[in-house]
């Protein structure tokens, strides 16, 4: 009864500790958790560019960033340091300092450069429009045009209220506005269904007839327009069959770029840079007259771009490329993107010994390789991509699956060529049906395309790989130390995608991937014939029946050696792995959710991944402690998809991997030491009655606290709560505040083999 009272008093002073937070954190905290988000994103698919005379701002489809060409040195923004949307579609910088952006989702935010304050707009998201992306934004005045899939919207800035929509422009149905400039008091507009024109002065420019349509029929090569800009006194516009000038009546074709692709215009004192695209490939040229050739600036035949910006007071050109950042033209391309992952792919997470987190990015020709994160390592190389295109061995990008093996080792399986084996950080070598050890095809008619469901470790420090699918029927291969391999025929048809040894070493496997559901059932192999019920099939069981669904996404291993399972509706709990068919826990709470990936912390709580967020368990599952989705958090998390989850105990870092990047959020529990060390106590003195308990860190497992005072009299006794760390409230056995003075603390192992002390300093208010 002590110990309850005990553990509820510190619940009830962790609950006071997050009343007293910032209301910013306590809307989106739980007690297991700081409330500190962290979003990673590719940054190098570039959307839009703006720059200024000392930096350059880019909106990308995992955020912003701001570079500086003097110093070389980035600055990153995704929607958890403030944005709405990472998925960012346009960008413009208004005379003040500010950097305004839109996204695809119709989210538009102004970052204040000076004061690092945020602005967020939210009607054209929550407007009633199907699709509402922001495609284009002006600046003049106090006014912020946005151009949108269904028209213009007029923002005043000073008040943040719109004005007006205009949401038909005199197109017979809703026109995508690409591209909005002001001209001699004219509104342009460059639009899908052609170029839409109107006069400011216009008393009401939401009537369609005061616009005035321009088509094929008035000199347009095509209705696509994609940019509108000037020169020599007349309005030119870009278009996916080439430029147009405009004479005061009607479009005429500008020779030097007839049937060809205008990206987008940049405007400048005496000409008019035309950014021009192709597949895989664009160029720069310069247009000075309409009747002259142009001039070719710049050429390049290896990416594709989506806009163009100049730094004013030079002649510096940023182009926005969709796979390489921005990019400046030196006499050679120079590319520039923030370190971070080759792409916002996190199909399969893991998180090593070292504190090393690895991630796969997928299949189906999605796939960029994989990609390691050091959060140790300078902030400028914490990042490492491994792409076929920089490692050859790797043979093609759709790695999927990360499996941690012994230490020092990541195994990474793709769908279609074997397994990597990386040692540190380098690759050390890819098995296939060609290596020795060999790993069988999975398609009789082509013996080369091997798919890996995944590796584990056994007690042994044997790695076991998955071969799915297997035509010779080996789906289990054993790894030896020695370089030798056994081979295992299942019971299954091989549809096997993941791996998990528990502590008898059976193999569990799954059989399901959220883009490929097979309902087989859950299987499990012990070459030792140990598991009950097994001996008659050469060591392999099969559970399918009593499961939530037969079709297995996702498996783990808690602290107590209880294997979880995640189905497509719902867990299932086996609590003694030596008997699965009598030690199957019926589970209630997420039944019918989609359970992509479970994990487990510190403390023993399973962490679940769905499709509509995180659920947070207690030990044994009987309580929900925490939920995490984007509404909860206020967009903090990337994602609602979760597809992996995993903990950096040591550091108390829970990372989720999504479709949409990666998010990490900082958690109280963190990774008890093996052995005893000098006790971390705080605050320092410490003041009672306080909100915030005692914290006692650098505690092994499983270690017990006694609270003596100076004559040696026990004031209390407790078990640590866990993850390294006890918390104290200032209580004696009785439940009273103890009085002022000096405690001593003394910490023990439960077996008595270590013990550290430490002494604290107690005020009484």
């Amino acid at each position: 009864m002590e110990s309850l009272r005990f553990m509820k008093s510190i619940m009830i002073a962790a609950c006071w500790l997050l009343v007293s937070l910032p209301a910013l954190v306590v809307g989106q905290q739980s007690s297991l958790d700081l409330g500190r988000w962290k979003n990673f994103t590719d940054m190098k698919v570039v959307r839009g560019v703006a720059a200024t005379t000392d930096s350059v701002w880019v909106a990308t489809s995992g955020g912003l960033f701001l570079f500086s060409p003097s110093s070389n040195r980035f600055v990153k923004f995704t929607n958890s340091d403030g944005l709405s949307s990472n998925d960012l579609t346009a960008i413009t910088l208004d005379g003040t300092g500010r950097v305004w952006v839109g996204s695809s989702d119709g989210f538009v935010n102004a970052y204040n450069a000076p004061t690092g304050e945020w602005t967020e707009i939210r009607n054209i998201h929550e407007s009633e429009q199907v699709a509402k992306m922001v495609r284009t934004l002006l600046v003049r005045g106090d006014s912020l045009f946005i151009g949108t899939d269904y028209g213009i919207s007029v923002l005043q800035i000073s008040r943040k209220e719109f004005r007006d929509t205009y949401a038909n422009l005199g197109f017979s149905t809703q026109a995508g506005v690409n591209d909005v400039k002001i001209y001699k008091n004219r509104i342009w507009a460059a639009t899908d269904l052609g170029v839409a024109s109107a006069s400011l002065d216009a008393p009401n420019l939401s009537a369609p007839t005061s616009w005035t349509q321009y088509v094929v029929a008035n000199g347009l090569p095509t209705n696509t327009s994609t940019s509108v800009s000037s020169l020599h006194d007349s309005v030119v516009v870009g278009t996916a069959l080439g430029v147009v000038m405009f004479d005061g009546k009607k479009f005429s074709s500008v020779a030097a770029f007839v049937n060809r692709c205008v990206v987008d215009l940049l405007g400048r004192a005496n000409d008019v840079v035309v950014l021009l695209g192709d597949a895989g490939s664009f160029r720069l040229e310069s247009l000075s007259h309409f009747s002259a050739p142009s001039t070719v600036i710049a050429v390049n035949s290896q990416y594709q771009a989506s806009s163009i910006a100049a730094q004013p007071q030079t002649s510096t050109l940023w182009v926005g490329t969709l796979l390489r950042g921005i990019a400046r033209w030196t006499g050679s391309w120079e590319y520039k993107a923030p370190n971070g992952p080759a792409s916002s792919l996190f199909s399969s997470i893991a998180v090593d010994d070292q504190g090393v987190l690895w991630a796969a990015s997928g299949t189906s020709l999605r796939g960029r390789g994989f990609y390691r994160y050091d959060p140790s390592a300078p902030e400028e190389s914490r990042w490492k991509n491994y792409t076929s295109a920089s490692y050859p061995v790797m043979k093609n990008d759709d790695y999927y699956k990360i499996s941690l093996g012994a230490p020092g080792t990541v195994w990474v399986s793709s769908w279609g060529v074997g397994i990597i084996e990386v040692v540190g950080d380098s690759i050390r070598r890819r098995l296939d049906q060609t290596t020795t050890p060999a790993l069988a095809g999975s398609v009789a008619a082509d013996p080369s395309y091997v798919v890996i469901g995944g590796a584990a470790l056994d007690s042994k420090g044997n790695t076991w790989i998955v071969d799915r699918t297997a035509v010779n029927g080996f789906h289990l291969v054993q790894l030896k130390g020695d370089g030798t391999a056994n081979y295992s025929t299942s019971i299954s048809d091989g549809r096997l995608t993941n791996i998990l040894i528990d502590r008898y070493d059976t193999k569990w496997l799954a059989n399901a991937e959220p883009s490929d559901k097979p309902s087989t059932g859950l299987f499990f192999f012990n070459e030792n014939f140990t598991v009950a019920g097994t001996s008659a099939l050469g060591g392999w069981g099969i559970i399918a029946n009593g499961l939530p669904s037969n079709t297995i996404l996702s498996l783990a291993l808690d602290l107590d050696g209880d294997v979880w399972v995640g189905t497509d509706l719902g867990v299932a709990i086996f609590t003694d792995p030596s008997t699965p068919a009598k030690s199957q826990t019926a589970y209630i709470p997420l039944h019918g959710q989609t359970i992509q990936a479970i994990a487990v912390d510190a403390v023993n709580n399973k962490w679940a991944g769905t499709k509509e967020g995180v659920n947070v368990l207690n030990s044994d599952g009987t309580q929900l402690l925490a939920q995490y989705s984007v509404l909860t958090t206020n967009g903090k998390l990337v994602s609602d998809d979760i597809r992996s989850i995993a903990f950096d105990q040591k550091r108390g870092i829970v990372y989720f991997g999504t479709e949409k990047g990666l998010s990490s959020l900082e958690v109280f529990p963190v990774q008890a030491a093996r052995t005893m060390t000098s006790l971390d106590v705080g605050p320092n003195p410490f003041v009672v009655p306080s909100v915030t308990p005692l914290t006692i860190r650098n505690l092994a497992a499983e270690s017990s606290i006694k609270i003596l005072s100076t004559n040696g009299t026990l004031v209390c006794e407790f078990k640590a709560q866990g993850g390294g760390r006890a918390f104290w409230d200032g209580r004696n056995r009785q439940g009273d505040l103890v009085q002022s003075g000096i405690y001593f603390l003394v910490a023990y192992t439960e077996n008595g083999t270590q013990t550290s002390t430490g002494k604290i300093a107690v005020v009484r208010r």
